[in-house]
């Protein structure tokens, strides 16, 4: 029975392999069929790369003395901070497209 689902479970490995081989596989091809929103895409991707190195930059590696039991690392922490100032900054890029969006539509009438 074990070796039942030691099979089944490397078939979903390489079923889920094969499936994100294939969405980047057509993903690519999208993006060399049209340049135009290749840049665009490209630009986004550039962005959130941006973001990214901009919050690892900006997060502290201080571990509390209160967290010094759960043995996390400064490593451990300044990726926890990266992600938590990422998420936030992204949440507030993503409340001022809105805000400036219906903003420019409401005084644009």
């Amino acid at each position: 029975m074990e070796g039942i689902i030691n099979i089944g479970i490397i078939l979903t490995y390489i079923m889920i392999g094969f499936a994100a081989l294939a969405a980047l596989s057509f993903g690519v091809k999208k993006i060399l069929s049209n340049t135009k929103n290749a840049k665009k895409t490209l630009y986004t991707i550039l962005g959130l790369l941006v973001v990214c190195i901009a919050s690892y930059v900006f997060a502290s590696d201080d571990v509390l003395q209160s967290y010094e039991k759960y043995k996390i690392s400064s490593t451990e922490s300044k990726n926890v901070g990266m992600g938590l100032i990422m998420f936030y900054s992204l949440a507030f890029l993503a409340v001022g497209a809105i805000l400036y969006s219906e903003l420019s539509k409401l005084f644009s009438k």
